[in-house]
């Protein structure tokens, strides 16, 4: 959901259920969870409406076993990501549930009291040329961490690249390059560049890139304090780096080698630690403007 879509949902539960409902945010890279806000009993159902973003009303309707609530979406979204930028916006329900009750089965006195028309008709998109039906549309999920390490006097670098749950850890300090079908979403290939390759013979590595496939997704990580300043960057640019970055000890990369540039491209840099966490659609296609 972008912010502020909503939807209106219903529970079953048996007579004499009591609730406690709270909203939380869950950041899954941080592996922390924040509460936002509490729900209320209301006792009509039009109080449903006023959803604000630390508190919220439900109705629970006992005599057909139905609790309702209104779900809002509170926090802005990346185009295509599971979750909010603060993280995985979530609605907890702690229902007590009297002993010794039966199942409760409320679609027997749900309808029609409850039976509505949708207030608005959404028709169904457009179905794209066959050209552009490579297959059924899927997303693969890219995780990539670069960042100093400090156990009391012992220092390291750690620096890995993981698509759909399989990791690629770079060993030396250098740049470390996978790539990824466009069109299937799978890895094809994948190269480390020392330092010593960077700063002495860059032309590897801007051959190489040359050299990939188009349509192809790109991702990059550094380790250690590696080369940043040498001609080898152009090859950022080449994947749709914007011209003019300036790359520090750090580094995470996002491109894509193809006749256009992605909205997705990403370019992270720092002193100390850089991570980027993307869910990238694919088969990767130009969108059309509406």
């Amino acid at each position: 959901f972008n912010k502020n879509d909503w939807i209106q949902v219903g529970f079953c539960y048996p007579k004499g259920t009591t609730f406690s409902i709270l909203s939380d945010i869950h950041n899954r890279l941080l592996k922390k969870t924040y509460k936002t806000g509490v729900f209320y009993p209301a006792l009509q159902m039009d109080k449903l409406e006023y959803r604000y973003p630390t508190k919220g009303y439900y109705y629970w309707d006992e005599d057909t076993g139905l609790l309702f609530l209104k779900l809002k979406a509170q926090n802005e979204k990346e185009p295509f990501a599971f979750c909010s930028n603060r993280g995985c916006e979530r609605i907890r329900i702690k229902a007590n549930i009297p002993k010794q009750t039966g199942t409760s089965d409320c679609e027997a006195l749900a309808y029609p009291k409850y039976a509505e028309k949708p207030t608005v008709d959404v028709p169904m998109p457009k179905k794209l040329p066959s050209a552009r039906m490579y297959k059924k549309n899927h997303f693969v999920e890219l995780k990539i961490d670069s960042y100093k390490t400090k156990y009391y006097h012992l220092k390291d670098d750690f620096a890995y690249i993981s698509v759909d749950g399989k990791s690629f850890y770079l060993s030396e300090e250098g740049i470390q390059v996978v790539v990824i079908d466009g069109y299937e979403g799978k890895v094809v290939d994948r190269m480390s560049f020392r330092n010593i390759i960077l700063q002495g013979i860059p032309a590897q590595i801007i051959n190489y890139v040359n050299n990939i496939r188009n349509n192809s997704i790109v991702v990059m990580t550094s380790k250690g304090r590696f080369v940043s300043k040498s001609p080898w960057t152009k090859v950022l640019e080449t994947l749709g780096a914007k011209p003019g970055f300036k790359l520090k000890d750090k580094m995470a990369f996002v491109g894509y080698k193809g006749s256009f540039q992605p909205f997705w491209i990403k370019l992270e840099t720092d002193e100390d630690a850089v991570r980027i966490f993307q869910a990238l659609p694919v088969p990767v296609v130009k969108k059309m403007k509406l």
